[in-house]
């Protein structure tokens, strides 16, 4: 038997049972994420994003500030989440009404610049409790968001 080709078959294998192990880790990351989110709001999810990409202690951080200021922003959530809905209400509709479309999403448009308005200022409480390196991962997340497909 040639030693060299011992020592391709080898190496093969290790690749094989190495790509596996990856393809499961990854696999299940992402499964478990999905667990995570599901019931959950779009912006509960998107917290939810942030805060598993921070530290321990980043997180409670940023937790407390988000959860503390919730009377301050949680009506403009709600009302956006409304304006969501209508916009995807008229889009999907059987019988496209492009008048009530247009305004679904001006409606939309207006919910989500009351949204960040009242947000706006405990998204700026909340970075400012966290670490640089804290700040540097979610900028990092955002940006990475951004360029997914």
């Amino acid at each position: 038997m040639d030693p060299k080709s011992t020592g391709w078959r080898i190496a093969l294998a290790i690749s094989v049972i190495l790509n596996l192990f990856f393809i499961a880790l990854v696999g299940g990351h992402v499964w478990r994420s999905r667990i995570a989110m599901q019931g959950k709001t779009p912006f509960a999810a998107i917290l939810a994003r942030a805060e598993a990409g921070l530290s321990p202690e980043d997180a409670a951080s940023f937790d407390a500030v988000v959860r503390s200021d919730a009377p301050h922003y949680l009506e403009a959530a709600r009302q956006l989440r409304l304006a969501r809905a209508s916009v995807h209400d008229q889009v999907t509709a059987d019988k496209f009404d492009p008048m009530k479309a247009r305004a679904a999403l001006a409606n939309w448009q207006m919910a989500w610049n009351n949204f960040m308005g009242a947000f706006d200022d405990t998204l700026i409480k909340a970075l400012a409790k966290i670490s640089p390196e804290g700040r540097r991962t979610l900028a990092k997340q955002r940006r990475m968001e951004r360029l997914a497909p």
